[in-house]
């Protein structure tokens, strides 16, 4: 991380809040149920953690995420940014992945599995939103699936990683984004209050927590707090994970405090027609 690429990630994520505040794109109107299918490893970090695991976007698949647009390229001024531009200022930002559906997804169990064993976390978006409890502003938007021969994405570096080609509409993706330097002043201000922190502090301690915003707590990606309680409606343990899987993921949960009712092995494969 170079001085001028905090500055100019600085300068980008202002802007994409600005946008982001006034956009009807990024209002989720209805409360979808969503899903996060996760290997067994995975999870036991979320337990562990009290955190979820946001990805920088440069460990995604698609080498086209986060990037202008065939059309954006040869129809308008891009404002001189280059590929290489775009991604070390989107090494500022990390993003928690979630998929939109009434039902659990045989696609998605294969897509993050592979066959293997791990679960699904069923919730819906507001109790996914309201379940974070962190300093970072967390910014919340369905992807724009696109055309990028005849469609723009946007002329915001970060505004672009909410748009992705058509060909993966079918991971129906909810996304959360988090950006270094963008935290949340209103609610802090609240926790401050009710913590009974002199006035006059305020502006020290947010100025404080806005610089160790740069500071993920990985490599590749940032944790960010969680209330497990409010977050998790229903576990689904993969329909091809054996019993002992099963007895696994309620220990797991009863060791935190959280009911085994909440597991629910998958029939997806079983053959209930006779």
């Amino acid at each position: 991380m170079t001085i001028t690429d905090k500055h100019r990630a600085y300068g980008e994520a202002m802007n994409f809040e600005s946008v982001y505040d006034y956009s009807e794109q990024y209002k989720v109107n209805d409360n979808p149920t969503v899903w996060k299918y996760m290997s067994m490893e995975k999870f036991k970090s979320l337990l562990d953690e009290k955190a979820l695991y946001f990805s920088k976007p440069s460990g995604f698949v698609d080498p086209l995420e986060g990037s202008y647009s065939h059309w954006d390229i040869k129809q308008r001024d891009t404002g001189g940014n280059t590929r290489d531009y775009m991604k070390r200022i989107q090494e500022f930002s990390a993003i928690s992945c979630w998929h939109i559906n009434d039902h659990e997804s045989a696609a998605m169990w294969d897509l993050y599995l592979g066959g293997g064993d791990g679960i699904a976390i069923k919730t819906t978006y507001k109790d996914l939103y309201n379940s974070i409890h962190d300093p970072y502003i967390i910014f919340s938007g369905k992807l724009q699936y696109i055309d990028f021969y005849k469609d723009m994405t946007s002329e915001n570096v970060f505004d672009t990683l909410f748009y992705k080609r058509k060909s993966f509409s079918f991971e129906n993706e909810l996304r959360l984004m988090i950006i270094a330097s963008r935290i949340d002043h209103k609610n802090l201000t609240k926790q401050f209050e009710n913590e009974g922190i002199p006035m006059q502090d305020w502006d020290g301690l947010i100025d404080d927590l806005e610089e160790k915003s740069y500071e993920f707590s990985h490599p590749n990606g940032n944790l960010v707090s969680c209330d497990l309680n409010n977050l998790i409606h229903s576990i689904y343990v993969s329909p091809k994970s054996p019993p002992e899987v099963v007895d696994k993921v309620k220990s797991m949960v009863k060791e935190i405090g959280m009911s085994s009712e909440i597991i629910v092995k998958s029939n997806l494969y079983e053959d209930y027609i006779y």
